[in-house]
């Protein structure tokens, strides 16, 4: 269930989804390595829009922002009053390059950055909707990504993980009107085409936002066996 993304590069996702953007509203990415919620995000719309939104769902009758969601569960989604209509009518995808999960050990929370095994993007199933904002007194655009059960891999850290859609399902998830066949997207991401590693605790801190924040993290064991290897060489 993130609750921080990163998306630094957009270019491999904006051609894949080419023919689904009709106006592109972001233009040259403003890359962002440590992603909170309340701040902007982009994603493209079922409308044709690529633009960026708010991270955090409101819907258009919500009457303060104490009714924000970051995620809404794909068990779920139709159930619920607040996610229903978004649903139905208003789906998007988020596309980021990773996000980060924090695992429980001891007493500390340990901070990791998952992301595609390729080292390319993730397409994020996502719903929308508009809400007056009484602070900037104009409507925004919030989103809320969809989560399912996490797959093993990852499951060690975490119990969630977003739905990830295929290049191959962007169209269905953005324009097809069968909820039967949308249903059949909430699919949990294979194990093979992640990866995940440790990064540093600076990432804990919502304004450090820095390349740093995803580098990975050697651990004491690694370092060692580095060590070791590198005496082993010396010896010929």
């Amino acid at each position: 269930m993130p609750g921080r993304l990163s998306i630094y590069d957009d270019k491999v996702f904006k051609i894949d989804a080419s023919t689904i953007i009709e106006n592109d509203m972001v233009g040259k990415l403003n890359p962002r390595y440590n992603i909170p919620p309340t701040t902007p995000i982009p994603a493209l719309l079922n409308n044709g829009n690529y633009l960026y939104t708010h991270f955090g769902y409101l819907p258009s009758w919500a009457s303060s922002k104490t009714s924000m969601n970051m995620n809404a569960r794909s068990e779920s989604i139709f159930e619920k009053k607040t996610f229903r209509d978004s649903f139905k009518y208003r789906r998007c995808i988020i596309p980021i390059n990773g996000f980060f999960e924090w695992a429980k050990e001891d007493k500390e929370k340990t901070p990791y950055f998952v992301s595609d095994i390729k080292n390319d993007y993730l397409a994020l199933a996502g719903i929308w909707d508009e809400y007056f904002d009484v602070d900037l007194n104009m409507k925004i655009v919030t989103v809320a990504l969809i989560t399912c059960d996490a797959n093993e891999k990852l499951g060690k850290i975490h119990h969630r993980m977003p739905v990830v859609l295929e290049k191959k399902d962007f169209n269905t998830w953005l324009n097809n009107d069968d909820l039967k066949e949308v249903n059949k997207l909430f699919n949990i991401y294979p194990n093979d085409k992640i990866q995940i590693h440790e990064v540093s605790a600076e990432v804990n801190k919502v304004l450090f936002d820095m390349p740093s924040c995803i580098k990975k993290i050697k651990k004491v064991e690694e370092n060692t066996k580095e060590k070791q290897e590198i005496g082993q060489l010396s010896l010929f």
